[in-house]
Order: C-alpha cells, then sequence, then structure tokens
C-alpha cells in the first residue's frame, strides 16, 4: 500500500506544511515575475523612436498582449488571496476555539439571567397567589361565620 499519506509518520504534517508554502511562494514568485516583466516590455515597446505605421500596429498589438497577461497574472494572484483567506477561516482553530468559547460564555450569562428572572417570578408568582389563597379562605370564613351569626 503507497498512497501520499503513508509516509506521513516519517516526514510528519510540518513537511506536508511547507511543501504547500513552497507551492504558494513559487505561485506568488511566477506571477509577480510575469507582472514585471510585462510592465517592462510594454515600457520598452512605449519608447516614441521613428516608427512607421506597420511598427507602431504590431507594438500595439504586443502591448495588448502583455495588457492581457497581466491581468491574467494579477487575477492568479486575486485567487491565491482569496485561497489564503479561506485556509486561514477555515483552519484558524485557536481563534476559532476562543469564538466558540465567547460565545460559550455569552449563553451561558444568558442562561444564568433567564434563571434568576424565572426565579424571580416564580417567587412573586408564588407570593401572588399566597394572597389571593388567603384572600380567598378569609372570605370563605367570613361567609360560614356570617350564615352561621344568622
Amino acid at each position: 500500500m503507497s498512497g501520499p499519506f503513508m509516509n506521513q509518520s516519517q516526514s510528519g504534517p510540518r513537511s506536508v506544511l511547507l511543501q504547500v508554502e513552497d507551492q504558494y511562494n513559487k505561485r506568488i514568485d511566477d506571477d509577480i515575475a510575469k507582472l514585471v516583466d510585462c510592465f517592462a516590455d510594454i515600457v520598452k515597446v512605449g519608447e516614441n523612436k521613428d516608427k512607421d505605421k506597420f511598427k507602431v500596429a504590431q507594438e500595439g498589438y504586443q502591448i495588448e498582449s502583455q495588457t492581457a497577461q497581466i491581468v491574467r497574472s494579477s487575477e492568479s494572484l486575486l485567487g491565491l488571496i482569496t485561497e489564503l483567506k479561506q485556509h486561514l477561516l477555515l483552519n484558524d482553530t485557536h481563534t476559532l476555539s476562543r469564538l466558540y468559547n465567547d460565545r460559550s460564555e455569552i449563553l451561558k450569562t444568558q442562561k444564568q439571567d433567564i434563571q434568576a428572572t424565572l426565579i424571580d417570578m416564580k417567587r412573586g408568582l408564588s407570593s401572588a397567589i399566597y394572597d389571593m389563597e388567603s384572600v380567598y379562605y378569609r372570605s370563605l370564613t367570613q361567609e360560614s361565620s356570617a350564615t352561621n351569626s344568622l
């Protein structure tokens, strides 16, 4: 059995991360090198020497193709930035656990507040029921004593 993850115990997750970092660095270096080359070509072509219309048209086409390459390289860099942001958001366990703990504390506090409110309401309701029961029983005893006295 040979697979990409078979030798992971020997190479470890650290070397996998280094390989991924090297790939990202290579992509960045390649895209930036293309950008620099394209800009240098555009500046070089943009020199205004005695040129005929055919040469100017050729250079215009060359500038357009270099501009297209600049756009592709820029889009590649933006895609790389998006990948890095997603990776950071999805794999930043320290921040995720801190956010989870913060949210848990907020919910615990809210739970305790709600429980305290319920206990206060229960006490108030018990007191109100006791008062109503005592008024009710008093009225019953007053009625029975009024009927007995008649």
